[in-house]
């Protein structure tokens, strides 16, 4: 199964979850497994970085989906809203999906990871994670980093 855009993302971000709760590194678990579907090498470090800086931005863990499961959670929803918007989440103009803006190391970790992902890069309609002029991942989110 060939998996693009936000579905590698998705699946990226739950083994990397999984695999970091029993202290392990997550990214050689991640290249395995998207082996078949890897449009670059760089893809996995580039996601590990950019859920490794989230989750410090957040100060908490992000909440993930179960593997098998198509739904998304609201945190991997925001996670695919920051990687459509970050180019128009900058610090003094922004998209109202991300109204706060980003911190510049998540914007280069979106960034990463986009070049990575090239053309394959298709979210689709994800929706919106939360309401209009919030933070996606819920509560004060990245707002106070921004």
């Amino acid at each position: 199964m060939v998996l693009e855009g936000a579905g590698l993302v998705t699946r990226l971000l739950r083994v990397w979850r999984a695999v970091r709760s029993i202290g392990e590194n997550p990214v050689p678990h991640m290249q395995a497994r998207i082996a078949p579907s890897l449009p670059s090498p760089e893809l996995a470090p580039a996601c590990d970085s950019l859920f490794m800086l989230t989750e410090a931005v957040l100060g908490r863990p992000l909440v993930t989906g179960r593997c098998g499961s198509i739904g998304l959670s609201r945190d991997e929803t925001a996670v695919l809203l920051m990687l459509r918007h970050w180019r128009a989440a900058g610090s003094v103009r922004t998209s109202a999906a991300v109204p706060h803006g980003l911190p510049e190391a998540l914007r280069w970790a979106a960034f990463a990871v986009t070049r990575a992902l090239d053309e394959r890069f298709d979210l689709g309609d994800i929706g919106a994670a939360g309401a209009a002029g919030r933070c996606p991942f819920g509560g004060a989110g990245l707002e106070r980093a921004a």
